[in-house]
């Protein structure tokens, strides 16, 4: 499947659920392609460091977030899922058989290599506005198997129905578009032949989510042509490529 024919099952998608709550003890769920999924992410990414950060909250699905360190400093860091594809999603009834093999993903995003990931000693508290990329990735991944429905090319999710933002202090972004790098990063084939595709997170400003909503990911992506990476990789205070619109509406 190339991602031509990935971009031919986006839908005009945007989900508001909020975490349910479970009054009972689920079995954690762990991914059988971890060490596949790994391989292929060193692969593609050689030559960096990697370090986890181990999933201590466990429930239901083990979502370990995976590092692969700026090699320079005027490169990125890479944060990539691992526990998504222990399950497979639930699509759309019209899907099958021809796109069966969209069940199975994983999720990455791309931060820049001032950013300045440790995780915190025992007994302290997370620095929000630099852990909330690992939050979302451990949350988005999960969230097709808590509500039963699938993520997939081009699927918008605001941070709340009140479109809050990812962190108050450093930034106004506040939902994310699944998008993906080249094919050869963004799709491979495990051992058994299963297809797990791997989504980009982009994070994007409420105006944004509202002019991809209205015109589309191809257009939404092509707005963000002049920004660094088309926008892959995330800067809290970046420019809001449709705040011109959101201006002429209200003038308007």
């Amino acid at each position: 499947m190339s991602m031509e024919e990935k971009k031919q099952t986006e839908q005009t998608a945007v989900y508001h659920q909020e975490p349910r709550k479970q009054e009972k003890q689920r079995p954690v769920h762990v991914t059988p392609y971890s060490q596949e999924i790994q391989k292929h992410m060193l692969k593609c990414f050689p030559d960096r460091q990697e370090k986890v950060f181990y999933d201590k909250r466990s429930d239901f699905l083990q979502i370990d977030i995976h590092m692969l360190e700026a090699p320079t400093n005027k490169d990125f860091h890479v944060l990539y899922t691992v526990g998504m594809s222990a399950l497979p999603m639930k699509l759309p009834k019209e899907f099958y058989p021809e796109y069966q093999m969209l069940e199975r993903a994983e999720l990455m995003v791309l931060l820049p290599a001032e950013w300045k990931l440790e995780e915190p000693s025992e007994g302290e508290d997370l620095n929000n506005s630099l852990w909330w990329p690992v939050d979302l990735l451990q949350y988005l991944a999960r969230f097709p198997h808590e509500y039963e429905t699938w993520l997939g090319w081009g699927h918008t999710i605001p941070n709340s129905d009140q479109y809050v933002s990812y962190d108050e202090k450093t930034t106004k972004l506040c939902g994310t578009m699944l998008s993906s790098l080249h094919e050869n990063i963004s799709m491979f084939h495990a051992k058994d032949g299963t297809l797990i595709s791997f989504y980009t997170l982009l994070p994007l400003y409420r105006e944004e989510i509202a002019f991809q909503q209205e015109a589309g990911s191809e257009a939404m992506l092509q707005k963000m042509g002049d920004i660094n990476g088309f926008g892959m990789i995330v800067f809290p205070d970046r420019p809001n490529v449709c705040a011109e619109e959101q201006t002429e509406a209200t003038e308007a």
